[in-house]
C-alpha cells in the first residue's frame, strides 16, 4: 500500500537538519556561564567589597626649602625604623626623633616598614624664626592669605617626590573675584624636581589674595613661603604658610604672637554666594565675641581682608590664644601676625580623635589646643630625641575653650593623646626675635587597598 501525503511530510520532517543559529543561541551562553563558573572563584558572589585599610608599608613626606640660618630637619614616626632623608639614612628610634642633616634645597623622607606609619617630620631655621611641618603630596588644598606686593610677597613651592612628570594648576581669588593669571595654569614639575613660582613677578598686586593648588597629574608636594620686607634698610622677614585641605564653615586659628603690631585676618569665599563671616576669639574660659568684632562679607570667588590688631590688642583679649571665624557658608581662613619685624602665620590645623605626634626644634615652646568635639581629656607628654620621657601632663578639654601647656626646651617630640573628643592643636615656638608656628596634623596610619577578583563586572 503506498504511503498517504501526511506520513509521507512526517518522514520528511523527522530527516531535517537542526537549525545551527538555534542551537549556537542556546548553547554558547551556557558554555560561557560554565567556563566562569570553574575558572573564576569568585563568579556569583557579591562584586562590589570595602577596600581594606592595612597599615603603611611606605611613607613620604616633603619638606620645604631652608629659609634662613640655623636650619634643622627633625623627623619622627610611630613606630622606630629607618628613613630616608633626601638618599640618606637615619634611624628613627622608639618614642624618639632623628635630627638630619641637609642642604638648603626641599627634602623628601621617605619611610617603609615600621617606620611608615605615622612618620612626621618638621623644618625649622632660628634667623629667621621660621617652621614647617613636611607634607603629604596632596591633589587639593588652599592657601589663604598670600601676597604679591612690594612689603608682602609669596613663593610658591612645588616639589615632585617621584620620578615621573606632574602638572598642577593654581586658581588665585582676589578681592573682587577670580584673577586670571595664564603662569599658573598647567605648570609642568619634572620628576625629583621642584619649581618655584614668585607671585610678585608673575601678578604683582596689593590685593588679598587666595591660592587654591590642584595636582592635575602625578603627585607635588605644595607649599608657600611668606615674605615680610621692610621698604626702607632692606630688612625682611620669612615664614612659612600651613594649608587648609578644605573650605569649611568654622575656621579656628590657634597660636597668637605676643606684642603689638598688625594681625591681618583674610578669609576666602570659594563659593558661587555671598557669605557672612563673624570673628571669635578663643580663651581657657570661654569662646567670645568682643564688642569691636568685625563682621566680614564676602563675595562669591572672592577675598576678604581686615586688621585685627585693634581686637587683639583689647584689654579683652588678655589669655587669648586663638581666633575662631564662624561663616553662613565655606571658607578658607589664615592670620597673619607681623609682630616685632617677624612674621607668623596661621591656618586651620586638622581635627583629630586619634593620638597624634608633633616633631619641633629645641628651644622653648608650648603646645596650644582646642575644637574639642565633646568634653574629655588630653594626655600630652613631651620627649627628647632618644625617646626619654621630658613631661608628661593630663589636661581637661571642653569645646568652649582653649588651653596652653608649657613644654620642656629640650622637647623634640610631642604626642598629644585625646580621651572622649576629638582636638586641634599646635605648638608656638619662641624664638630670640620672633616665634614660628607648628600645626598639629591627624596621624595617616594605614593605607586604603581596593578589593580586586577576577573576572567581568556585573
Amino acid at each position: 500500500m503506498s504511503e498517504t501525503p501526511r506520513t509521507n511530510r512526517a518522514n520528511r520532517a523527522s530527516r531535517r537538519p537542526l537549525d545551527i543559529t538555534f542551537v549556537l543561541a542556546v548553547a554558547v551562553p551556557l558554555l560561557v556561564a560554565l567556563a566562569l563558573f570553574l575558572t573564576n572563584p569568585g563568579f556569583g558572589s557579591a562584586y562590589f567589597h570595602q577596600p581594606t585599610t592595612p597599615p603603611l608599608d611606605r611613607s613620604v613626606v616633603v619638606c620645604p626649602g631652608s629659609v634662613g640660618d640655623g636650619d634643622q630637619v627633625t623627623v619622627g614616626a610611630t613606630g622606630a625604623g629607618e628613613a630616608s632623608v633626601a638618599d640618606r639614612s637615619v634611624d628613627l628610634p622608639t618614642h624618639g626623633a632623628a635630627l638630619a642633616d641637609s642642604d638648603s634645597d626641599p627634602v623628601v623622607i621617605t619611610a617603609t616598614g615600621a617606620a611608615a606609619p605615622g612618620l612626621v617630620a618638621t623644618r625649622s631655621s632660628t634667623s629667621p624664626v621660621a617652621a614647617s611641618a613636611c607634607i603629604t603630596p596632596r591633589a587639593d588644598q588652599w592657601f589663604t592669605g598670600v601676597g604679591a606686593g612690594p612689603t608682602h610677597n609669596s613663593y610658591v613651592v612645588l616639589v615632585n617626590p617621584n620620578p615621573g612628570p606632574a602638572v598642577a594648576d593654581l586658581t588665585v581669588l582676589g578681592d573682587t573675584g577670580p584673577i586670571d593669571v595664564p603662569a599658573l595654569r598647567g605648570i609642568a614639575v619634572p620628576g625629583h624636581d621642584s619649581q618655584i613660582i614668585d607671585l610678585g613677578a608673575v601678578m604683582p598686586t596689593q590685593s588679598a589674595l587666595a591660592l587654591h593648588a590642584v595636582v592635575e597629574r602625578g603627585q607635588v608636594a605644595v607649599s608657600v613661603r611668606d615674605r615680610a620686607a621692610h621698604l626702607v634698610g632692606n630688612a625682611q622677614d620669612e615664614d612659612w604658610l600651613p594649608a587648609q585641605g578644605a573650605p569649611a564653615r568654622d575656621a579656628l586659628l590657634l597660636g597668637l604672637a605676643a606684642g603689638d603690631g598688625s594681625r591681618l585676618l583674610t578669609v576666602a569665599n570659594p563659593t558661587d554666594r555671598e557669605i557672612t563671616a563673624s570673628v571669635r576669639l578663643v580663651s581657657a574660659n570661654s569662646v567670645f565675641t568682643p564688642d569691636d568684632a568685625p563682621t566680614l562679607d564676602i563675595g562669591p570667588q572672592s577675598v576678604s581682608r581686615v586688621d585685627l590688631a585693634h581686637v587683639l590688642g583689647s584689654a579683652k583679649a588678655d589669655g587669648v590664644v586663638g581666633v575662631e571665624v564662624s561663616a553662613s557658608g565655606t571658607v578658607t581662613a589664615s592670620l597673619r601676625s607681623l609682630v616685632g619685624g617677624d612674621v607668623s602665620l596661621l591656618a586651620p590645623s586638622s581635627s583629630s580623635s586619634a593620638a597624634t605626634t608633633v616633631v619641633v626644634p629645641r628651644g622653648e615652646k608650648d603646645l596650644v589646643v582646642g575644637g574639642a568635639g565633646a568634653v574629655g581629656a588630653l594626655t600630652v607628654v613631651a620627649r627628647d630625641a632618644s625617646g626619654k620621657e621630658l613631661a608628661s601632663k593630663r589636661v581637661a578639654l571642653s569645646p568652649q575653650q582653649g588651653l596652653t601647656v608649657p613644654l620642656p626646651s629640650g622637647a623634640v617630640r610631642v604626642d598629644v593623646t585625646p580621651e572622649r573628643t576629638s582636638f586641634r592643636g599646635s605648638v608656638l615656638v619662641h624664638g630670640a626675635h620672633g616665634l614660628a608656628v607648628v600645626p598639629l596634623r591627624a596621624p595617616r596610619l594605614t593605607s586604603r587597598v581596593p578589593f580586586v577578583k577576577p573576572g567581568l563586572p556585573r
